[in-house]
Parts: C-alpha cells; sequence; structure tokens
C-alpha cells in the first residue's frame, strides 16, 4: 500500500524518516512539497526504538542525519496549517537498554537490550525531559510506545528483584516459576509492576502538561492474542488501563501488532478483539478518546476491516505506519514469549 491511498482513506500516516524507503527520507521540505497540499494529519516518529530522536535535545542522542527533522517538519507544517502528532519510544530504547546499568532482564538471568527496566527510576527523568522537549513544537499530541514491559517474563534484573523483594520479602534468585506457584505473590508482583508503569507514565504526561497544557497524551497499548488480548495489559505490560484513562485520557489501541492474520468480523477472535478494545467498562460510556494503531498494511481488505473495527469500537481515528519498525522481528519473538 502506498501512502497516497493511507491519506485517501484519512488515515494519519506514522512516518519514520529513517526507516528505508521513508518518504520523508529527503527531509521535511521535500515531504511536505509533496503531499502538503493532499495531507491534513501526520504523525512523527520523534524518539525511535533505537533510542535515537530526530531533533536537538538536551536529554537524548540524536540520529545526525536527521537531528533537525521534528523541528523543521512542525514548524513547516504549522505554517501549512497542518496537524502534526508525535510518538516517542518510551521504554523500548536499545541505546540505553544495551548499557547491564539499564537493561531489561529475563526470568533466566540473561538482559535483554531492546528495552530499558521500567524500575529504573532514573530513567523516568529521561522520558519527563524528552516529553517536555517535544511538547514545546506546535504539535496536537505526544503518543507514547513501548510504554511497557514487553512480558511478565521480561521483569528479571537484579535491580527489579531486588525492589521487589523489599516489598514482598521474596529471595533474590526469585524466577517467573516460582511466581507462578504462589499466586499471592503473582498478584502482588503485577500490582507492583502496575506501578512503576502508571507512575513513571504520571510523572511523564506531568512534565508534558507543564509545558503546554492543551496538548494531548495518549499510551499506544498492544492488543494481541499473543499477550492474550486485554488480560496481558496487566499480567505482561503492567498496564492497568484504567489508571492510564485517570492520568491522560486517551488511548491508542495498537491492533494485532504481533499476529499475522486479522480475525473475520463475528467470529471468536473478532469478539474477543472488540472485548479487549471495550475492555475498561469504567470509561466506556464518558467517551475517552479512543484511537486505532495498525502497522504493516498491505492491502484494501485491511482498510476495509479496520473502517469495521473502528466503527464498532468508537474509535476517532486510525494512525497506520506502512511498514514494521526495524526491531520488528526481534520484538515478535519477545512478545510471542519465544
Amino acid at each position: 500500500m502506498r501512502l497516497d491511498e493511507l491519506i485517501e482513506h484519512n488515515y494519519i500516516p506514522v512516518i519514520d524518516p529513517t526507516a528505508p524507503n521513508s518518504p520523508a527520507e529527503k527531509g521535511a521540505n521535500a515531504f511536505l512539497a509533496e503531499y502538503g497540499g493532499t495531507i491534513e494529519e501526520v504523525c512523527l516518529v520523534c524518539k525511535k526504538e533505537d533510542g535515537l530522536v530526530t531533533y536537538r535535545s538536551g536529554a537524548a542522542p540524536s540520529d545526525r542525519s536527521y537531528e533537525s527533522f521534528f523541528t523543521d517538519f512542525t514548524e513547516l507544517a504549522n505554517d501549512l496549517g497542518l496537524k502534526t502528532h508525535a510518538i516517542a519510544y518510551a521504554f523500548g530504547d536499545s541505546y540505553l537498554g544495551a548499557d547491564p546499568n539499564y537493561s531489561i532482564g529475563r526470568t533466566d538471568g540473561s538482559a535483554v537490550t531492546d528495552y530499558v527496566d521500567p524500575s529504573m527510576e532514573g530513567y523516568w527523568k529521561h522520558l519527563t525531559h524528552i516529553s517536555s522537549e517535544v511538547s514545546r513544537q506546535p504539535i496536537q499530541s505526544l503518543l507514547f510506545q513501548e510504554f511497557l514491559f514487553p512480558r511478565q517474563e521480561y521483569s528479571f534484573s537484579k535491580r527489579a528483584i531486588r525492589k521487589f523483594s523489599e516489598i514482598s520479602g521474596v529471595s533474590l534468585d526469585t524466577t517467573y516459576l516460582d511466581l507462578q506457584k504462589a499466586p499471592h505473590i503473582q498478584r502482588m508482583f503485577e500490582d507492583w509492576r502496575a506501578n512503576l508503569i502508571t507512575t513513571a507514565f504520571q510523572e511523564t504526561v506531568e512534565m508534558a502538561k507543564g509545558e503546554r497544557p492543551d496538548i494531548d497524551i495518549g499510551m499506544i497499548i498492544p492488543v494481541d492474542p499473543e499477550t492474550e488480548w486485554n488480560d496481558g495489559f496487566i499480567r505482561h505490560f503492567g498496564i492497568n488501563i484504567d489508571k492510564i484513562i485517570e492520568i491522560c485520557g486517551y488511548v491508542i489501541y495498537h491492533i494485532m501488532p504481533y499476529s499475522p492474520m486479522y480475525p473475520e468480523p463475528d467470529t471468536p477472535g473478532w469478539d474477543a478483539l472488540v472485548r479487549a478494545i471495550k475492555s475498561s467498562l469504567l470509561y466506556e460510556e464518558t467517551g475517552y478518546k479512543k484511537a486505532l494503531f495498525v502497522w504493516g498494511l498491505e492491502s484494501e481488505d485491511d482498510i476495509d476491516w479496520l473502517d469495521a473495527l473502528k466503527k464498532v469500537v468508537r474509535a476517532e481515528r486510525v494512525f497506520a505506519r506502512l511498514e514494521h519498525p526495524p526491531k520488528y522481528t526481534v520484538k515478535r519473538e519477545i512478545h510471542r514469549g519465544v
């Protein structure tokens, strides 16, 4: 599928200028010269999964080839009357994840360098600085991707277990299997992880709102059978969706990012997907802001399917990234529990 087809269907394209064959690889001016007359909204990846940002930052390393892209684009788009949104990867950060002091740990004791451990509270300050910097630009919303634990088994760095041990009394060599044998400890573990994510997100949102009270802040949450639909929000990701809605009022549901086939309407898979998106019964009738996000769109059939889902769950918009991100294959294995 092509970018102009997304625009025709009123989907908001998600653009990473550093992706291979990106329509923005030649810079903001070239992109807007080609599409500025037909596009109304665009979403830019301002902090990538490799930890580099596409603007000059005082908090994060910049991608040297695109260190002025985000600021140039948002300012030009604002002059043209276009709406711009931004996506920042949060704990998915392989730049700092490569540092043993930051990397998340697997239950077998191995380090996973594609994510930063959410129990590293010093990293929260890194995220708040980025949210402050990005919010200074003329954007409509700032959306955080991978503001989560990648899966429950990936919560076992020495730092994380030590901190959990302080409140639970578990031994420092506790494994995921040990937690499964003690349901009350497992529930305590899940609550502890969710509190970390909630607190970190609260601080990040407050910093952005302090810079720009009118900016929309949202969290992108994967909805996938590989992570048990909505059961996985807390169990795997450490995301208490009701708390997130209280904090920001805006959830972007990432539709089946790690499963290859969308379920047909009126099948058990479709019903499970819709139920997951409508899982927050406390807020469903209050009309909190809800959007959909997809990547790797391939055909018109996918567009028809997404339009049907959007209508059923009453989402206000669809963000679409044509390609998969560079680390997709690695992260798919992680999210599948391989």
